[in-house]
């Protein structure tokens, strides 16, 4: 099958500067028996078997962020996307919440894979390649076919964001219409999407646009005059800075979904010709796009071995089964490899990138998929960004952020806020669980560890150090708080309970927040009485270095936790605004007598 062409694709060589984005969670099953997960990792496999991968050629994405997807899709799209069936229309068939919430965040994750693919391109030249994405469809309020968020539109307003102004040319090369794409971009001339497709989807307009429906059932000769006739004067027309190349692999015979005839030469005569008449100089990314069924992966292992070796002398077999100890010897090509723990909180790590049994289905129980097995992902960003905690990090300088959660601790749901740098420095760990047996009758938020902290910061005399932190604080206790109680509100919760460690934290936490035990209520604000006026550091201080004496004894009070309650629910508000605890409270407060010691 290749003698024919076995040296006409020698002319172009990138090995010096070919990089994949790769990550193990691009591997999701669904229940689409077309669609083959483990189509990147035949493909990496296979060159691997070549021995055509090399340190520092595999990088690892990010999920993009909810801050990237507002930029390019509607607000209310995105919303809609918390709702229970959001994504059937645009799978076809419907997943279960936790099922949907594993799509948004694995579409999400290739979408920042090919953000990572366009920084790489840009910043060395070359080729760059994403092996997923690719997401044709989703247009600025809608998703379709699979694709619920355009990875090229946000590479696209990430690139114009940088300041990168010269022309962007997409050539959609998968068998199915650019349809999303074109919609983006239907009103901007300084990107051009080009598209051969099998029939036109939707409104084909647009002010820079070359859109061809070449029908069913067609054949090598067909497709690739089309390529060759209309291809050229595009580009000679547009001179692109930039190009975003979805080489889609469904076009081919043995694709299970297409309805063409290309062979595998015809597909990769295809490829050479577009990436020869790019030329070296211009920054391409290439993006996987569509391919279904078991034999898909096979032209993206001809395709990138030829941009490897120049080579088209290949020998691809018709299956390759992957081992999980094969998966884990890819780790050797990462750039970097050293532990980072995993987003998941799981221990896992760069070194560890690679697909485990359990991935597999191989072994293990299922772990709970949703915070407080109530919200996805998706949702929790989308309430981070909407009450604003997300915007005031960044107004405090912190302009890279990503949220991560861990699901897999018995005592809370942990949510993660971090710095996106390649060694991310936690500005906030939050972690919740819903308590509904320490009262009965009653159901409580309950906060079991909250850290807030500016952990880039150095000591300074203006931002002094309280008690128990290791850096200064954000001023976003209160904040925070105020979201929690919106979340208590929403999830018909009594109300929003925590057991500060220190003074000071207890201090902050009031008037909104107060001791179940009008008993302790009244210790507690006796000890305030004993440092009013005193500035917060200073307070803290006095009661954590024994200044604080009980009078007439002058034994010195230690700090007891004790479980706070900021009321919500109405039934949960009549206690404390009950005679009865206001009387109790104020009499503990006359029985309990404290002065401040003068020795410091």
């Amino acid at each position: 099958m290749w003698k024919g062409i076995k040296n006409i694709f020698r002319s172009r060589n990138t090995s010096g500067d070919l990089r994949f984005v790769i990550h193990r969670r691009y591997l999701l099953d669904l229940p689409f028996p077309q669609y083959d997960a483990r189509r990147p990792f035949r493909i990496l496999s296979y060159l691997e078997k070549r021995n055509l991968l090399r340190r520092g050629m595999l990088r690892r994405p990010r999920p993009v962020s909810l801050r990237r997807l507002k930029a390019v899709h509607d607000h209310e799209y995105l919303h809609s996307l918390e709702n229970p069936g959001a994504l059937e229309t645009v799978l076809g068939f419907s997943l279960d919440p936790a099922g949907q919430d594993k799509f948004l965040c694995f579409q999400r994750l290739m979408c920042g894979g090919t953000l990572r693919a366009t920084r790489n391109a840009l910043r060395r030249g070359g080729v760059s390649v994403n092996l997923g994405g690719g997401f044709h469809h989703a247009s600025p309020a809608a998703g379709s076919g699979f694709c619920v968020f355009n990875d090229v539109a946000i590479a696209v307003a990430s690139l114009r964001k940088r300041g990168f102004d010269a022309p962007i040319l997409v050539v959609d090369l998968d068998l199915h219409d650019g349809d999303g794409t074109r919609a983006f971009f239907a009103d901007d001339p300084t990107v051009h999407t080009f598209s051969i497709h099998n029939q036109d989807l939707g409104n084909t307009r647009a002010v820079a646009s070359t859109s061809l429906a070449l029908g069913p059932d067609v054949d090598d000769k067909t497709y690739l005059d089309a390529l060759r006739n209309h291809l050229p004067p595009v580009l000679e027309e547009v001179q692109p800075g930039f190009v975003f190349y979805l080489a889609g692999s469904d076009p081919g015979i043995t694709d299970h979904l297409g309805d063409w005839r290309i062979s595998l030469d015809g597909m990769l005569a295809r490829d050479r010709f577009v990436m020869e008449r790019l030329g070296p100089e211009t920054p391409c990314v290439i993006l996987l796009a569509g391919g279904y069924g078991p034999r898909a992966w096979r032209h993206g292992a001809a395709f990138f071995s030829w941009l490897l070796t120049g080579s088209a002398d290949l020998d691809i077999p018709l299956e390759l089964e992957l081992p999980v100890d094969h998966y884990r010897r890819l780790t050797r090509w990462m750039k970097n490899p050293k532990f980072l723990q995993d987003e998941k909180g799981d221990g896992r790590s760069e070194q560890d990138w690679g697909l485990s049994e359990k991935d597999l289905g191989l072994t293990g129980a299922k772990r709970p998929q949703l915070f407080l097995d109530i919200f996805s992902r998706h949702a929790v960003e989308m309430a981070l960004e909407e009450y604003g905690l997300l915007n005031r990090l960044r107004r405090l300088g912190f302009d890279g952020l990503r949220v991560a959660m861990d699901l897999s601790d018995p005592a809370g749901h942990t949510l993660r806020i971090l710095t996106a740098d390649d060694e991310p420095l936690t500005l906030m760990e939050l972690r919740l669980r819903i308590d509904r047996t320490s009262e009965p009758g009653r159901a409580y938020l309950s906060v079991e560890w909250l850290l807030i902290q500016d952990a880039g910061s150095r000591f300074e005399m203006s931002r002094p150090l309280l008690p128990g932190q290791k850096y200064p604080g954000l001023g976003l206790l209160r904040n925070t708080a105020a979201v929690l109680v919106v979340l208590c509100e929403r999830l018909d919760l009594d109300g929003l309970v925590s057991t500060p460690s220190h003074y000071h934290l207890a201090s902050l936490a009031r008037p909104l927040a107060r001791d179940r035990d009008p008993e302790r209520e009244g210790y507690f604000q006796a000890i305030q009485q004993s440092v009013v006026g005193l500035p917060l550091k200073e307070a803290a201080e006095a009661v954590e270095n024994g200044r604080v004496l009980e009078f007439p004894s002058e034994h010195p009070v230690r700090w007891k936790p004790a479980r706070l309650v900021i009321p919500v629910s109405k039934r949960c508000k009549a206690h404390f605004d009950s005679p009865i605890y206001r009387e109790e409270a104020a009499r503990a407060l006359t029985e309990w007598r404290f002065k401040l010691s003068e020795k410091r």
